[in-house]
């Protein structure tokens, strides 16, 4: 086996910040070295697709699904979710929840906004499905909420 096969066979291994780190070191002596980047390709690969498409969602969780990931990866949603939660220990669904949260707590916390355009901005079509949602998740009312933040 030869030193790149190694190095990518225990990049595989690692979590999504260490496998960062480990690339960005082994970049740093190629370029020191006058070598070219090592290049990593099969699941290492899918992993940093699947980074840049959970970056994507955390941006903007309003305007993405779970079939919408999975198509925008492609794959079948069950596929999509399995690797989902085997890169990340987390489901898909359950993490676009956790991120439309923390925007919505933002904003709660750092506008005048109404709670009704938080929700909406959240993606929500109604503000009662997101006022019980953010019950569920916070354990108080979005309003009740603000007026501990602030």
């Amino acid at each position: 086996m030869t030193k790149k096969e190694e190095l990518a066979r225990l990049v595989e291994r690692l979590n999504e910040s260490e496998a960062a780190s480990v690339i960005a070191f082994a970049k740093s002596l190629s370029k020191k070295a006058g070598a070219a980047s090592p290049k990593i390709s099969g699941p290492q690969k899918s992993r940093d697709r699947l980074a840049a498409l959970r970056e994507e969602v955390r941006q903007n969780p309003q305007k993405w699904t779970v079939d919408a990931m999975a198509e925008s990866f492609g794959r079948t949603r069950a596929r999509f979710s399995v690797l989902y939660k085997k890169a990340f220990g987390v489901s898909p669904d359950r993490e676009k929840r956790e991120f439309l949260n923390q925007k919505a707590r933002g904003l709660l916390s750092g506008t005048n906004k109404t709670v009704q355009k938080i929700a909406a901005e959240c993606g929500y079509n109604e503000c009662e499905n997101f006022i019980r949602a953010f019950r569920k998740s916070n354990g108080m009312s979005p309003l009740q909420y603000r007026k501990t933040r602030t």
